[in-house]
């Protein structure tokens, strides 16, 4: 089990200092969007006025959110101990909704940028600045995003990757999304980005290989989350038998929960996991929960996803 020292020293040496380092300016030509084959693209940004671009949804399809609870978004984050060829991938952080459009209420968040818990733990944002959403039509299980050409800015191959993975991921999150489609200043793209990106048809998770996609993506609780006396704990993830361990703490980093879940699918493709822990907390404040996969080869924590949480003592 990572040890309260070993995940402080993760969390504040390891993942905040590569973040500062900044993913975006990678200029590899590693792509990360299967199937994507860089190419040379103008760079194409302009003044557009994110706040007198209008957002509207033709047929909005999305499953109604409860008013207060939330909807997930999608930052760039370091993942110090990851076993793929960088360490920055995507990382969940969550929102409140109306309940009445939680797929705009979802990409204004995202837009908006990461608070200032997320930022604490090194997660940030690729989506370029002024980046507007001009609209929003979801149909037959696709989402067309129209974005502002601020979207097209120069930035690295896998800086691209992750503002379009960013953009793919919070929209898939809705039952009535599979596949997410781009246009920009309404006008449909075959790519996108200085490095030409392809977009030519709708992306899905399964577009986005493990250079950029987490092979466990935490996704509740996210990072703040306020806990009392249970914590679901829910992901995807592609790991060895499909695995996936867990441990919570408390307000003094003790363990007051642990064990291990199992994904849909494992062993190469991603599958879900979903876990319902009833927890007893001694000692309120920030605890956390961890999670990860134990190493094939020699049972060490690989793949480690850390979150804060705000914690409760029992009554």
């Amino acid at each position: 089990i990572m040890t309260r020292t070993l995940r402080w020293s993760f969390l504040a040496v390891a993942v905040f200092a590569l973040v500062l380092t900044g993913c975006g300016d990678d200029d590899s030509d590693e792509t990360a969007i299967t199937g994507a084959t860089p190419t040379t693209a103008a760079d194409a940004t302009t003044t557009t006025d994110p706040e007198a671009a209008t957002t509207s949804t033709s047929e909005p399809g999305t499953t109604p959110v409860p008013a207060g609870e939330g909807v997930t978004v999608y930052w760039a984050w370091t993942v110090d101990t990851t076993t793929a060829t960088t360490p920055e991938q995507l990382g969940a952080g969550g929102r409140a909704t109306s309940g009445e459009a939680p797929a705009e209420d979802a990409l204004a968040a995202l837009l908006e940028g990461p608070d200032e818990l997320e930022t604490e733990i090194g997660m940030t944002t690729e989506i370029p600045e002024g980046t507007a959403v001009l609209d929003l039509v979801i149909e037959d299980g696709i989402a067309i995003v129209d974005l502002s050409s601020d979207f097209n800015a120069t930035s690295g191959t896998l800086g691209e990757t992750l503002a379009i993975g960013q953009i793919v991921f919070t929209l898939t999150q809705f039952d009535t999304v599979d596949a997410v489609g781009f246009r920009i200043d309404g006008e449909d793209v075959d790519a996108i980005g200085s490095h030409g990106s392809d977009v030519s048809e709708p992306l899905t998770r399964d577009d986005f290989n493990q250079s950029v996609r987490p092979l466990i993506l935490l996704e509740s609780p996210t990072p703040g989350t306020a806990v009392t006396d249970e914590v679901v704990i829910r992901g995807e993830a592609n790991t060895f038998e499909a695995n996936v361990v867990y441990a919570v703490t408390d307000g003094d980093g003790l363990i007051v929960a642990e064990g291990f879940t199992t994904a849909t699918e494992g062993n190469g493709t991603w599958g879900t996991f979903e876990e319902i822990v009833p927890v007893e907390f001694e000692t309120a404040g920030v605890g956390a929960v961890i999670v990860w996969e134990d190493s094939a080869e020699d049972g060490s924590q690989i793949n480690v996803v850390d979150y804060p949480i705000d914690v409760g003592a029992a009554s």
